[in-house]
């Protein structure tokens, strides 16, 4: 999700024109070399090796094919020996203030306050189909609002999947296949942030940017999705590229990737490149994963006023909630070869 903390004024001037090549950044590599974690075996049918879109020869590192895992409770979850479920920033743990985002992202385990009987706490997480994760969206009842410090500005429930701290990768291949809801104000997201353990505190090893999404999208525009960058203070120009299929996106199930290594980027939309561009210097690092459905926010306001339909960024089409989007994959390829710096 393109974080707009203090960003997105400056951040609109900077997207008009964009052809998705960065001129050469000078910031230097912030990482040691990283070698590729160990070949996984994944369940039948899943490809073990394949030859990325800039042609390496990759094998299989991280998968989740979500096949419901029993949790403590023996019911069926999300596999926690590879998800997180918040962000690692204290307070804002649970959301992204500087968007304006009008959820917050909750789990089976969270009770805020403690007010509320388990029974009654929200779990965005639940598997519908076999192998199939749905993230549901919905608008959390004013009488839960004060156990979870919520308002009217920032009242839904929804999830959040994140990698951070026990999946990272430098340099890949990342695929997921996702079906997207057709929601007004719905917001999910396919993307990656970096990680820089080596630099110490978490405050410095998370610093925001780089950030690349594989794909955005908005229900409200469901003939386009949209990828990014955001990169770091002294590089490039971040962006944002546009991709007009031609058809509802929302109707079925479609794969979005994106792979880098130290000098090239690309973006896939079903298997087929549609965007590429430069590698910045500050992505010589590991990135995490991030899965997300996201509620309003000031990107979705500002796509409102510009249709002369105005909306604050938490006045969502709730009267259609739960919205749902469904998880099919998500996998990451890496060479076997050596990181050469």
């Amino acid at each position: 999700m393109l974080h707009r903390t203090s960003f997105l004024t400056a951040f609109a001037a900077s997207l008009l024109a964009v052809t998705g090549v960065f001129a050469d950044p000078t910031t230097q590599p912030t990482t040691q070399p990283v070698a590729p974690n160990a070949t996984i075996t994944a369940p039948a049918g899943v490809p073990q090796e394949i030859t990325s879109p800039l042609g390496k020869k990759m094998s299989l590192k991280f998968d989740d094919e979500f096949n419901a895992v029993t949790d403590k409770d023996g019911q069926p979850y999300i596999d926690r020996s590879k998800w997180k479920t918040t962000f690692w920033q204290g307070s804002s743990e649970r959301t992204l203030w500087g968007n304006g985002e009008a959820q917050y992202y909750m789990d089976k385990d969270y009770g805020g306050r403690g007010e509320v009987p388990r029974a009654e706490w929200f779990n965005p997480f639940s598997f519908e189909e076999d192998g199939v994760l749905t993230i549901s969206a919905t608008k959390v009842p004013e009488k839960y609002w004060r156990n979870w410090w919520m308002g009217k500005e920032r009242c839904f429930s929804s999830g959040l999947l994140i990698s951070d701290g026990h999946f990272t990768f430098k340099y890949g291949y990342m695929e997921g296949r996702f079906k997207l809801p057709n929601n007004r104000g719905a917001w999910p997201a396919f993307w990656i942030l970096g990680d820089d353990p080596s630099l110490g505190k978490p405050d410095i090893a998370h610093q925001w940017g780089p950030e690349v999404d594989a794909f955005e999208f908005f229900g409200h525009r469901p003939l386009k999705h949209s990828a990014g960058v955001v990169t770091r203070k002294g590089e490039a120009k971040s962006f944002i590229k546009y991709n007009e299929v031609g058809f509802d996106i929302t109707q079925d199930f479609h794969t979005w990737g994106f792979e880098w290594d130290d000098k090239h980027m690309v973006w896939t939309f079903d298997g087929k490149p549609w965007l590429n561009g430069d590698t910045p210097a500050s992505m010589n690092r590991p990135m995490y994963l991030l899965v997300n459905l996201a509620v309003g926010g000031n990107w979705y306001s500002q796509e409102m006023t510009a249709a002369k339909t105005p909306h604050k960024q938490w006045e969502v089409d709730e009267t259609t909630m739960p919205w749902k989007m469904k998880c099919d994959y998500v996998r990451v390829y890496q060479s076997d070869e050596p990181i050469s710096h």
